[in-house]
């Protein structure tokens, strides 16, 4: 293999060996995770993760709760709003009373009904506000002492509403509100001069109101954090999977300008005798078909390429090089790889042998190209016991191992192996297996 015409990859980890110095490249990630593979950066935040608080969860849990409070407040009230109807105004108090249950039956409602949760929060607010604020005027003759007005059981509820409905800075005002009108109504005969009592219970319904007021914003605002962070993690996520898809695409026209056009032009120029200048204008026409079928073809949507085909690609291939490789591996098993990996094995091996062909050494050189089953997927070694090179003395412009040979394989997921030391020859190495559980 070329030293010239040879680059290490970035980040790849080197081992000695007796045999020389090996340079390695694992596989890369795989990309979709529906079939159980590992996406290229973890896995999709869209799909994968799914977070336990988010702002339709809450939502949610808090319309479930106003309409279990409602409902169940509301069936424990009805025995005393029936106790109390005869000391209220014969219109104004069953209007009041059946207006505040029908809100708890929309809020109830509701719950199956998500665009209206909001609304039916508000209204049973508001309805509640009003059969409190206008007490006063429901009540015809004072209640028995030994009974609270029926609006005190439902103080929780009207505040959980108003909560749940309004933007933070009216359920404030709301929760001060409601507390503040029942207790000077306590302190009126109409409301059962309740003295200290009225206090207490004023401060209780506060303090309760408040409690939930603060519960409700605080899951808010972590819910529209959770929300905000998982948007720019897939947002991320998907600028990084357009940049892998670029950078395979990179790779893949790094690799074909390599091959087809560089390796085109130096054979034309170090063409010295007739046959060197055949083999160059055949090669320039091979550059040509080779740009244009990649420009049109698509290897994604072909069948699956046996081994024995692709032996054959790869033998038909280095049939045209100026020395002799032999292509081994007649049994080469019953495997079938995908038309991507099969360009991608048949190129890098094709690269790896003229790499061989232009710096291991002339004919005399044994070179030989190994394709079999390994597994589940296929191997392909590429040999010679030529001169070797050290891969640490390679220029890290050069293009020829590392675009052509190793980032092209593990761009289909592959693995790509170097082994080779000056004067002990070289072999290339490229494996690929299919991801546990994918079908072929």
């Amino acid at each position: 293999m070329a030293a010239a015409d040879a680059a290490p990859t970035s980040g790849s980890a080197r081992a000695t060996r007796a045999t020389g110095r090996v340079a390695r490249v694992g596989s890369a990630p795989r990309i979709g995770a529906e079939g159980g593979d590992d996406a290229p950066f973890g896995a999709d935040p869209s799909r994968s993760v799914r977070a336990t608080i988010t702002q339709a969860s809450v939502e949610r849990a808090f319309a479930i709760l106003i309409a279990v409070a409602a409902l169940g407040f509301g069936a424990t009230t009805v025995p005393a709003v029936l106790n109390q109807l005869p000391y209220l105004d014969p219109v104004w108090g069953p209007v009041v009373a059946c207006g505040l249950a029908a809100s708890f039956l929309f809020v109830g409602a509701s719950v199956f009904i998500r665009p209206v949760a909001q609304l039916a929060q508000i209204l049973c607010a508001l309805l509640f506000l009003v059969a409190l604020v206008t007490w006063p005027l429901t009540v015809r003759e004072p209640i028995p002492s030994d009974q609270v007005p029926w609006p005190w059981w439902l103080c929780t509820v009207g505040s959980t509403a108003a909560a749940m409905g309004f933007a933070p800075w009216r359920a404030t005002v709301y929760t001060a509100l409601v507390p503040t009108v029942y207790v000077v109504i306590r302190l009126t005969p109409v409301g059962g001069d309740a003295g200290l009592r009225a206090l207490l219970d004023g401060v209780y319904t506060a303090i309760l109101s408040g409690a939930v007021l603060v519960i409700a914003v605080v899951l808010r605002r972590a819910a529209t954090a959770v929300d905000a962070a998982q948007a720019t993690a897939v947002r991320r996520y998907s600028h990084a999977i357009r940049e892998h898809a670029t950078e395979v695409e990179r790779v893949q026209v790094d690799a074909i300008v390599h091959d087809s056009v560089l390796t085109t032009l130096l054979s034309a120029a170090r063409a010295e005798t007739r046959d060197a200048e055949m083999l160059a204008a055949r090669m320039a026409r091979n550059a040509i078909d080779h740009l244009e079928a990649a420009a049109s073809d698509d290897p994604a949507g072909a069948p699956p390429v046996s081994l024995a085909d692709l032996r054959a690609r790869i033998a038909d291939a280095v049939g045209a090089l100026a020395a002799p490789v032999r292509v081994q591996g007649e049994r080469a098993g019953s495997v079938r790889v995908p038309a991507t990996v099969a360009d991608a094995l048949a190129s890098a091996a094709l690269q790896a042998a003229v790499n061989s062909v232009q710096h291991a050494g002339g004919a005399e050189v044994d070179r030989w190209i190994v394709v079999e089953q390994h597994g589940a997927g296929a191997r392909v070694e590429v040999g010679d016991d030529g001169a070797g090179f050290a891969l640490d003395a390679i220029p890290a412009e050069r293009l020829g191992v590392r675009r052509s040979i190793i980032e092209r394989v593990v761009a289909v997921d592959g693995h790509a192996e170097v082994v080779t030391a000056p004067g002990e020859g070289t072999r290339v190495r490229l494996e690929w297996a299919p991801a546990k559980g994918a079908a072929r």
